[in-house]
């Protein structure tokens, strides 16, 4: 596992993703800029099981370990889940659950 991320650091594209196989889980190569070098971080961005694509454009980045704990203990927050049951009732619908219009080409 250490060549192949490695590699990845060292030969792949900037923003390149390196699936895993964990769905949901990427491994993804961040440009360097003035004051640090590129490096490696982990994506998680769920999949859609209907597609099999990624919920979101970009997911949720984790540089190291401490950011992951960090993560792990403001998810792990009893008021969180009832955060998130409440903003869904208060947001309204997502447009992809509406019927799409279809245009008819065929007579």
């Amino acid at each position: 596992m250490i060549e192949a991320l490695k590699e990845h650091l060292e030969n792949g594209k900037d923003w390149e993703k390196l699936e895993t196989d964990i769905p949901g889980v990427f491994v993804v190569k961040i440009p360097g800029t003035k004051t640090r070098s590129s490096r490696l971080m982990v994506e998680v961005n769920p999949i859609n099981k209907l597609t099999g694509t990624p919920k979101k454009r970009k997911g949720l980045f984790i540089a190291d370990f401490e950011m992951y704990l960090q993560f792990q203990e403001a998810l792990m927050e009893d008021e969180v889940p009832a955060l998130i049951k409440t903003l869904e009732e208060v947001n309204p619908e997502p447009a992809s659950s509406a019927k799409a219009k279809k245009l008819k080409l065929k007579s």
